[in-house]
């Protein structure tokens, strides 16, 4: 089973959650959802997406692996890890993500955090995600200047619309076309396309959505479509951080 990415239901009194999901050939943007389990904190790329996962691709190599992409909004670039495999050689980390023959990945996600997989297999990948739900009331998303890859927080779908319009008419860059104002975009593992939101403020015309999320001046963006599991890229335009606070959306 894979761990940690995406909430079909509480089980038990430990609070754990788990789904399946589907990959795609190609890319797929994820999210961790969840908690490290216990006291840990965050989770590992192999706690995870575990190598032995049926269907992954691991090679000696970076380019005849799966891959995992973990982006760094402050460096606005990437670190890639690999599913390492060799039946000569180096086999201390088979099955395992590493950075290089040598290197185990050594990276650790939290809620929130997200990543690309892109994955060799043609065919889809149905995997089960397991792990600890979120307990705390609240907790708070960082974001920065330029691209933020991000997911929810909590194991459900989120809405940056919940944060009502007084909050993104003080903490957003709002504006009548999408170039020039905060945007979310939503990638499509089936297409490998994304669907662009925006932050919408017009002081003319059309201002029914204005400080709300839209796709375009007339369509406001669907309810919950930061979805559990997959992660989006916030692009950002206003200098400085800006800490986004978000509400445990379920009760325990």
């Amino acid at each position: 089973a894979l761990a940690g990415l995406a909430f079909a239901q509480v089980e038990s009194v430990n609070i754990v959650g788990y789904s399946t999901i589907t990959l795609k050939q190609g890319f797929n943007m994820l999210a961790c959802n969840f908690d490290g389990v216990g006291e840990a904190a965050g989770m590992t790329l192999d706690e995870l997406v575990p190598g032995t996962t049926p269907g992954l691709t691991g090679s000696g190599s970076a380019g005849n692996a799966d891959n995992i992409l973990v982006f760094d909004a402050d460096s606005q670039g990437y670190t890639i890890y690999y599913l390492y495999y060799a039946t000569k050689g180096t086999t201390t980390y088979n099955n395992q993500w590493v950075l290089n023959a040598s290197t185990p990945a050594g990276v650790t996600l939290q809620s929130g955090d997200a990543f690309w997989l892109n994955l060799k297999n043609t065919t889809d990948l149905p995997a089960t995600f397991v792990g600890q739900v979120p307990a705390e009331a609240s907790k708070t998303l960082t974001l920065k200047q330029g691209f933020n890859m991000i997911g929810g927080q909590f194991t459900a779908d989120w809405d940056p619309n919940g944060l009502g319009t007084a909050f993104w008419a003080a903490n957003g860059t709002g504006s009548g076309s999408a170039g020039n104002a905060d945007n979310i975009l939503v990638f499509d593992a089936a297409t490998q396309g994304y669907t662009i939101y925006y932050l919408y403020y017009a002081t003319k015309g059309t201002t029914t959505y204005n400080n709300q999320w839209v796709l375009n001046a007339s369509t406001l963006a669907p309810a919950g479509f930061v979805k559990v599991g997959t992660g989006v890229w916030y692009s950002k335009k206003a200098a400085g951080d800006l800490e986004v606070p978000i509400s445990r959306p379920y009760s325990l």
